[in-house]
């Protein structure tokens, strides 16, 4: 009998151990914030042609996911597009939100300057959270360029945010390069 109740003492002693190693690691989890609270990233596709003088279109979208379980408060982004490259930007973005269609969702507002043609800082119009798990996106921006030869630039993204003052850089980046061939010049003999 006192075999049995030594390996019923020892069987509580390792569950009461077990337990409290549980315990101890919740409580780490529950306090340590995730080393990243929230992604970002650009979806895209291309329709590329080499004829010259014909358009070339990129239509993306950019996403902010929020790992965290905690709310992101007042998020912007910055859409980068490198210098030199022959890259028109365009999307869904208005200068004033009075001129905003009062029907349309998903708006964003352009807080820099409306010159400035390699970034674009940019904040929702109808939403200044991101709750947690959810996913906050600037839909359908395009990127159109006309190739008369060989070119080549990058679309590059940031998440800044009330908690992420310093900026997260995009998981991805949109890197554009190719040539089009020269027309050859037929003489005439």
């Amino acid at each position: 009998m006192s075999d049995s109740k030594e390996l019923t003492s020892k069987i509580h002693a390792y569950h009461q151990q077990t337990q409290d190693y549980l315990t101890r690691m919740k409580e780490l989890l529950q306090h340590s914030a995730p080393s990243t609270p929230f992604i970002c990233y650009f979806t895209y596709s291309l329709s590329i042609t080499h004829v010259p003088d014909d358009d070339n279109l990129c239509l993306g979208s950019f996403h902010i996911k929020n790992l965290s379980s905690s709310p992101i408060n007042n998020p912007y982004l910055c859409i980068k597009i490198s210098e030199g490259a022959p890259f028109s930007f365009s999307g869904r973005f208005v200068y004033d939100e009075s001129k905003m269609p009062r029907r349309a969702q998903g708006g964003w507002k352009r807080v820099n300057e409306r010159d400035n043609k390699e970034e674009y800082w940019l904040k929702p119009l109808e939403q200044s959270t991101i709750p947690p798990g959810q996913t906050l996106t600037f839909n359908n921006f395009q990127v159109k360029w006309t190739a008369e030869g060989a070119y080549a630039g990058s679309i590059t993204g940031f998440v800044y945010s009330e908690e992420n003052k310093e900026g997260m850089a995009a998981l991805n980046s949109i890197n554009l390069n190719g040539t089009v061939p020269k027309k050859e010049v037929e003489q005439d003999d």
